[in-house]
């Protein structure tokens, strides 16, 4: 039955690997729920990286200051991404560290140093298509922290938050381009990923984790994942990395081209 379901996919591109294209050099950086895969050889200091959607997990954001000493801004503006962006600021600030994932055999205790994590930006504001404010609907699941715009999971009780476009908050932040987007945020990363298509942004990288595809009802998921994979690939981009959670990683042609041309040197 498994060899059928993974037969009509790839009939339909709904596939977790349809259109993908390999590159080499690709890392996992950050936790293992936590993490993106990027390409090693090429963000640096002056790359600007906006992580969108914190939780209770910022290992990708803080390595991308430990490895490449880039910068950094996160967004999110629900408590548990504040209190654990704080508790992680607090334990800093008395020498200590801190722990993603005790209970797992490989638990990820945090690498940055106080220096490095005041350079970060945490910004406390969701990224959706317009500045407005908007409900952010509470998980229903236990031991589930993010909240969604979307209501992924029908709950009735939400909190309120300002939002805000990319566009709009590059121009605020007097940013022309961005190295990476890491879009996080339980399935309203449909509608902001359009946006980056609709404003014509300079945007090299594309990091997005398909949540619908943990907290799904019927198969009708997979044609919007593919909707929105059409759309960053017809918009000049490759697809290099995909998992079975459709966590994905999409470098512009230029950039993949660039990286192409460094592979084996």
């Amino acid at each position: 039955m498994d060899k059928i379901k993974i037969i009509i996919k790839k009939i339909f591109g709904v596939h977790e690997y349809s259109r993908y294209t390999p590159l080499s050099n690709l890392i996992s950086v950050g936790f293992m729920h936590g993490f993106y895969m990027i390409p090693d050889n090429f963000l640096n200091e002056n790359s600007v990286c906006y992580c969108i959607g914190a939780g209770i997990d910022i290992s990708f954001d803080t390595e991308l200051v430990v490895m490449y000493n880039s910068k950094v801004f996160i967004f999110d503006p629900m408590p548990e991404g504040k209190n654990h962006y704080n508790a992680l600021k607090e334990a800093l600030s008395q020498g200590k560290t801190l722990t993603v994932g005790a209970d797992q055999k490989r638990p990820f205790n945090y690498r940055i140093t106080k220096e490095e994590f005041d350079t970060i930006k945490y910004i406390e504001l969701g990224i959706w298509d317009a500045a407005t404010t908007v409900k952010f609907y509470e998980p229903t699941r236990e031991n589930y922290a993010s909240h969604s715009i979307l209501n992924l999971q029908k709950s009735d009780n939400f909190i309120e938050a300002n939002v805000d476009r990319i566009s709009n908050i590059m121009k605020e932040y007097n940013h022309t381009s961005l190295d990476i987007v890491k879009i996080e945020i339980e399935g309203a990363e449909y509608r902001v990923i359009e946006t980056i298509i609709e404003d014509k942004l300079d945007v090299k990288m594309i990091l997005v984790e398909y949540d619908e595809s943990q907290n799904h009802k019927g198969i009708s998921y997979l044609w919007r994942i593919k909707k929105s994979t059409n759309l960053i690939l017809n918009a000049g981009y490759k697809m290099v990395y995909s998992n079975r959670g459709y966590k994905r990683t999409f470098i512009r042609n230029d950039i993949y081209n660039l990286l192409k041309s460094r592979e084996g040197k």
